[in-house]
């Protein structure tokens, strides 16, 4: 009895453990704000995400989800909310924070790519896409979001993602406020839906798209020839011509830049 009590009691330690911790995900904690009160975090990995976010589940896992930790703070009259995605790579943490923000207000210097709202603060960094929601969407809630996003973005020292192999000729503030990386259908409907026609049944590849209604840039890469020879015979394009057409190039191998205008 006291070996299976001991096995329980191990098992129950280690559950603890894996709550608090998340796996090792970078989060803020009693150690960075002594006086704030803390929920246990929420764990979710694979499909458990449905039980989180029942109706967007299906974008994070096409981009490449691998675990999400959920955190709830009150702090100094507030209430917030952290949530902290780790997906499979820098790109696909940057596909997810890319359709994700909307109408930023400000983009807070805590890494490459951010956008803050009044009640919502976004941190693309490395393989993290991170979220914290505040209650109120007062100016104090702001700037709490903003410390509580810097605490978690100075524990992330993994490599930033990088889109000059894609986009070599757009400059960085068109990058960071103008473009999304799509990995699948839902990537392209969230972030530029009159789209969806353009890679309608196109498969494994990424796609960064760059620019306003009235021009877009389109760099996109398949991950084989099977899926690269599909997008060619689905736009009528000759696959051993080195300029497809006026606007489409190859820049690499399975790999295309598309100029589209209205």
């Amino acid at each position: 009895m006291r070996k299976y009590l001991f096995i329980f009691v191990g098992l129950f330690n280690y559950m603890a453990c894996f709550s608090q911790t998340g796996i090792n995900l970078p989060d803020i904690n009693k150690n960075d704000l002594p006086e704030a009160k803390f929920s246990s975090s929420r764990i979710f990995t694979g499909s458990s995400l449905f039980g989180y976010i029942d109706g967007g589940a299906e974008l994070y896992l096409e981009y490449g989800f691998d675990v999400a930790s959920v955190t709830k703070i009150e702090y100094k009259g507030g209430e917030y909310k952290t949530e902290i995605f780790k997906m499979k790579g820098p790109e696909e943490a940057f596909g997810i924070f890319s359709v994700s923000k909307y109408r930023c207000l400000s983009m807070p210097a805590l890494s490459k790519f951010s956008c803050q709202t009044k009640y919502q603060l976004q941190i693309c960094k490395g393989p993290y896409y991170i979220n914290i929601i505040n209650s109120s969407g007062t100016k104090s809630d702001s700037i709490v979001s903003i410390n509580i996003g810097k605490t978690i973005a100075d524990k992330i020292m993994d490599q930033e993602v990088d889109l000059s192999s894609y986009l070599p000729d757009i400059n960085t503030e068109t990058i960071q406020t103008k473009s999304f990386l799509a990995r699948g259908r839902l990537g392209i409907v969230n972030g530029s839906p009159e789209l969806e026609d353009f890679f309608m049944g196109t498969t494994d590849y990424t796609a960064v798209i760059a620019g306003e209604d009235a021009k877009k840039i389109i760099s996109v890469k398949f991950r084989n020839k099977e899926s690269y020879k599909e997008f060619l015979e689905l736009h009528k394009w000759d696959i051993d011509k080195p300029f497809l057409s006026g606007n489409v190039k190859k820049i690499g191998e399975y790999h295309l830049l598309i100029e589209l205008r209205d």
